[in-house]
């Protein structure tokens, strides 16, 4: 003997499909616009003959792509100047990403580049990292840290500045400054202003 079969209780959502279909009344019958009725065909045949500047007007010149500077191998790594709409840190991490530095350079130049001042890149002698601190923050090794240091001084991101001497005559720690090579700060731009086009 099968038990016997209950009967499903309504939710609110029933309630209102129910309503719903109640309340519903039959669309109107669109009415036929000669305007939305035109064909392609139609509409290549009306624009062909129209001009596409009013008479007496020229056309405004296509606008040039943007073309990087032509630089020589000791000025692609030289720092390259800002314009003064550009913000440092907002180009740094663009020109960062659309490098070719390898993985471990990036990730301590990232490190860097938040110690450093947002406006010109300069890393206050307080803040500078030691690769101690440079390991601890990054996951990196010690070494790891020290290679990477000197793969972002060599392809020329990382400016020293010249050691001062004390008035002990000892020499102070070797500090340095982010700065953005003048080839990729040339690139950025151009990638920059495609993505805009």
């Amino acid at each position: 003997m099968s038990a016997p079969a209950h009967s499903r209780i309504p939710t609110p959502g029933d309630l209102a499909r129910s309503q719903n279909a109640r309340n519903a009344t039959p669309a109107p019958a669109p009415v036929a616009d000669p305007e939305h009725t035109r064909t392609p065909d139609t509409v290549l045949e009306e624009t062909a003959g129209t001009p596409a500047t009013a008479a007496g007007e020229e056309a405004a010149p296509p606008r040039p792509l943007y073309e990087p500077r032509t630089l020589t191998a000791k000025e692609a790594i030289a720092p390259g100047v800002l314009a003064d709409t550009e913000v440092f840190r907002r180009t740094f991490r663009y020109a960062l990403t659309t490098s070719t530095l390898p993985a471990h350079a990036r990730l301590v130049a990232y490190d860097l580049l938040f110690r450093a001042n947002f406006m010109s890149g300069r890393i206050g002698a307080q803040h500078q990292p030691d690769t101690e601190r440079l390991a601890e923050a990054t996951g990196l090794t010690e070494g790891q840290a020290s290679v990477a240091l000197q793969v972002l001084h060599t392809r020329g991101w990382l400016a020293y500045r010249p050691a001062t001497t004390r008035p002990d005559g000892t020499n102070t720690r070797r500090l340095y400054d982010l700065v953005i090579p003048a080839l990729d700060l040339e690139r950025a731009r151009a990638r920059r202003y495609l993505r805009q086009q």
